[in-house]
């Protein structure tokens, strides 16, 4: 009997155990929590390059997510793109708001196409909670050796290719003589002592900018000005929205014939302007070209713009060029395969290669000028455009190459630069055709 009680016990325990590990395998697994990467970014969502910014970003996120996520590493992250409006440029009370509610409150790491808000200001946030802000700042109060998470990974001050190189198209075209002309405010006179400098080493001869009252609605004054100094360039470089049609407008009414270059021209402002002033008057006209088609023929951002068009319809490009930043983060991630913020800041404040983004190669590089060592100042590739029988074409590129040594050359900057590269070495720069080397800047 004790051997059969004992017989009967074990069977029981076997089929007490098997039960518990059937319904074991029966009861669905709790699935491990999703890994989620998030990607704040402040824009002024008034404007339509706040809304195209907030679009892009996004999309970026809904394109990776569709693939299953993005692998990094053993991991794979789930991307949730946050914006928040900053404001309408230095707003800074809604901007801090922004900036703080991502950090605190959605715990944000990384910051990334920022623009628009103010960046000293955020600074003051993001450094010690040790955010890695990847944004867009016009001035170089951020560029500076204390600040470590902060990358300017979208701005125009490595940009003086763009305006030589239009500069030496007009040459070529029998232009001799060069004015800009702005509003007068601080980044109109800036525009004009840059361009100015600009069009100094492209060879022309520079007359003084001519600045206006920002508020000006009249510009017959302004126009019968500049015809009398007798330019045959006028560079409308920080000009913008309906001035551009009105000075144009104001110049063929008081008998100006030469060459015009409005930077910031789109197709609604070049439709009022014939509308004033007829197709033959703009026809040859050069400016900054931010619409991304036909730029290059990178196959992964022509797939990007298909997606855009097909989620968003009409095409749309004003947020084209400050979305850069995203694609120097995604490089930086795939290349160290990390989303450690202390790792990323490394590989950036090491960049030595170019990164292709909507508008072509972007670049980061060192500001020896500000005493800053690693790279964190960007030479973004651009277009240039041509109006075309009433049409906005794209004429060239002009390379990341261009970019830099043209505007350490502008800025004065090549014996400080040059002590930089006989340290450090000189920089490699993407694959692309350029119009200037290292032998044209370092020519006294």
């Amino acid at each position: 009997m004790k051997k059969l009680s004992e017989r009967l016990f074990a069977i029981f325990l076997v089929l007490v155990f098997g039960i518990f590990f059937a319904l074991q395998l029966m009861i669905p697994k709790a699935e491990a929590a999703e890994k989620i990467l998030k990607i704040g970014t402040v824009a002024p969502l008034t404007l339509k390059e706040g809304v195209e910014i907030k679009r892009w970003m996004e999309l970026f996120a809904k394109v990776v997510n569709e693939k299953g996520g993005w692998k990094i590493g053993n991991d794979t992250y789930k991307l949730q793109s946050i914006v928040y409006d900053g404001g309408v440029m230095r707003d800074a009370a809604k901007a801090r708001a922004a900036v703080e509610r991502l950090v605190y409150q959605d715990g944000v790491k990384f910051m990334v196409s920022n623009w628009g808000e103010t960046p000293t200001q955020t600074a003051t946030i993001t450094e010690p909670n040790k955010v890695l802000w990847l944004g867009c700042d016009f001035t170089d109060a951020t560029v500076k050796p204390d600040l470590k998470y902060f990358f300017r990974a979208s701005g125009v001050y490595f940009a003086r290719g763009l305006s030589y190189v239009i500069q030496k198209d007009f040459m070529a075209r029998g232009a001799t003589t060069e004015i800009s002309v702005n509003a007068d405010t601080e980044s109109g006179r800036i525009g004009n002592k840059l361009w100015g400098e600009a069009a100094k080493l492209a060879g022309m001869k520079v007359i003084p900018g001519l600045t206006y009252p920002p508020d000006t609605a009249d510009f017959g004054p302004v126009a019968t000005k500049i015809v009398a100094l007798k330019p045959d360039l006028v560079e409308l470089s920080f000009v913008t929205g309906d001035q551009i049609t009105n000075i144009i407008a104001a110049l063929k009414e008081a008998g100006y014939r030469g060459f015009l270059s409005p930077a910031n021209l789109n197709p609604t402002i070049l439709a009022n302007t014939i509308a004033k002033v007829g197709k033959e008057y703009v026809e040859g006209m050069e400016y900054n070209n931010f619409d991304p088609r036909g730029v290059h023929n990178d196959p992964k951002v022509q797939v990007l713009i298909d997606r855009y068009m097909k989620e968003y319809g009409e095409f749309r490009y004003e947020g084209v060029f400050w979305v850069g930043p995203w694609f120097i983060f995604e490089d930086a991630v795939q290349a160290t395969k990390s989303v450690d913020v202390e790792v990323l800041r490394k590989y950036l404040g090491e960049s030595k290669n170019g990164v292709m983004t909507l508008g072509g190669y972007s670049q980061l590089f060192a500001r020896p000028d500000r005493g800053v060592l690693q790279t964190i100042d960007v030479a973004p590739g651009h277009g240039i455009g041509i109006v075309k029988d009433g049409q906005l074409k794209l004429l060239k590129k002009v390379s990341v190459k261009d970019q830099y040594l043209v505007s350490v050359k502008v800025y004065g900057l090549v014996d400080t630069y040059q002590e930089y590269w006989d340290k450090y070495g000189r920089p490699k720069f993407p694959d692309e055709p350029s119009m200037i080397d290292f032998k044209d800047i370092l020519k006294k």
